[in-house]
């Protein structure tokens, strides 16, 4: 059987010299987030998918990287199942908590109703027996818990008991244990970090920065002691996330000097800057946001780089699961309200607090998964034709992104689909190849 090219290649523009003065390229397998360097002629070829006259070795190496697949072979239909197969699995299972609908903050692009004291007296003990049933069924491998909100520090005597009894109960069944909190960190301190880490299982946390104001000078400060203590927490991985919208993209270069100056730019720490998505029907700001941030992103990454901030990679990863808790019945939102949900942009908003309710937690049957979403057919939407999805290089990374935007008529489409090449090219030097003079 003959080969022919994948359909998941994005070979760069530009042609580049190595060690030795020959002209490569960069191609990029997103089946496999791989980034080769082939010759120049190969690459073209590639592009031509005139694979036929490759040399049997050359086309040999390349099947290997499965930059070459059966002629013939169905990618899509293959990149779909994993994907299916993914959401499918019961092992790990994913519960998104929201300890408390208040929030002391309430950012302008927020669509949550932020108020005080709306869980039951039952609440509490409703999820503990939901998610420590969970951890006793035979099929589960893995329990993830988000904490997030509102704001979930404001929770955090609720956040402390519930998670004690869960890292006992995995650490008893022999179920493993990961936990992720989100916070605006103005209730963070270390006093409290230590106790998340320790005690909670907490060991990813993520901090983010909105506005990029004065007001987060001991948010920052906390973090600046977390990096001078950093040996306490070998285990954790921290994010700073930039919250980004139409009014403050032209302060991200002052964001990078701010973060380097509190002395965060440390290998235990990860920035993400990403556009915040618009909770309401306006879809041009959003929109505009979302182009010029692809255009300056490649420059800020550079930036980054060169001042030893660690920024999240590059070249897009491979999904390791689900793309979203609302494409999985392995993962459900369980809001303060007491609903549950299967997305994550669903609690604390009046709308769908009202309509997208699937049931709620005191009356739920622990001893089976969520009831099926309005999303839980992602794939099938994709494999028909519906999304446009279906024919993007970045399918097998990306997933389709946010089924909920896709919906409301808002495109999710990350921004390495609009500056991969910028990308490719800083990936280039920083693997010491030059660009090719012509």
């Amino acid at each position: 059987m003959g080969q022919q090219a994948s359909r998941y290649l994005v070979v760069s523009d530009t042609v580049y010299t190595d060690g030795h003065g020959d002209p490569v390229r960069l191609v990029l397998n997103t089946r496999t987030s791989r980034v080769s360097t082939l010759g120049d002629k190969v690459a073209r070829t590639l592009s031509h998918g005139d694979c036929g006259t490759l040399p049997a070795a050359v086309s040999d190496h390349l099947a290997d990287l499965r930059i070459l697949v059966p002629e013939g072979r169905d990618e899509l239909t293959d990149v779909l199942d994993e994907q299916r197969a993914r959401s499918r699995s019961a092992a790990s299972l994913n519960y998104m908590l929201v300890p408390t609908g208040y929030c002391n903050l309430g950012c302008e692009y927020c669509g949550q109703v932020h108020v005080r004291g709306k869980s039951s007296a039952n609440h509490r003990s409703a999820v503990r027996d939901r998610i420590l049933r969970a951890v006793h069924r035979p099929s589960t491998e893995e329990i993830r818990i988000g904490w997030f909100g509102g704001e979930p520090l404001l929770a955090y005597p609720v956040i402390r008991d519930l998670a004690g009894q869960f890292v006992e109960a995995c650490a008893t069944a022999g179920v493993r244990y990961r936990s992720r909190l989100t916070t605006d960190g103005s209730e963070l301190t270390m006093r409290k970090l230590r106790v998340l880490y320790e005690e909670c299982g907490v060991d990813a946390l993520c901090v983010t920065i909105d506005g990029f104001g004065d007001r987060h000078g001991r948010v920052l400060g906390v973090m600046a002691d977390v990096v001078r203590q950093a040996d306490e927490f070998p285990l954790l991985r921290l994010t700073i996330r930039g919250n980004l919208e139409l009014a403050n993209l032209d302060h991200v270069d002052a964001f990078i000097d701010v973060m380097v100056k509190a002395g965060l730019n440390h290998p235990m720490i990860e920035f993400d800057l990403r556009v915040v998505p618009s909770w309401t029907n306006d879809v041009a700001a959003p929109r505009v946001a979302r182009q010029r941030f692809a255009a300056a992103e490649p420059r800020w990454l550079r930036r980054m780089h060169d001042v030893g901030m660690v920024t999240r990679t590059l070249i897009p990863g491979q999904l390791r699961g689900p793309i979203c808790p609302a494409v999985t019945r392995s993962a459900e939102v369980i809001s303060s309200s007491g609903a549950i949900f299967s997305c994550t942009e669903h609690p604390l908003v009046p709308q769908h607090e009202q309509g997208d309710v699937l049931e709620l937690v005191e009356h739920a049957d622990h001893d089976r998964q969520r009831p099926a979403g309005q999303y839980d057919d992602w794939h099938d939407r994709i494999n028909r034709g519906e999304q446009s999805c279906a024919g993007c290089v970045f399918l097998p990374v990306c997933g389709g992104g946010c089924p909920k935007h896709w919906g409301e008529g808002k495109s999710p489409c990350p921004s390495y689909k609009f500056n991969i090449q910028q990308r490719l090219d800083l990936e280039a030097a920083r693997a010491g190849l030059t660009p090719l003079l012509t």
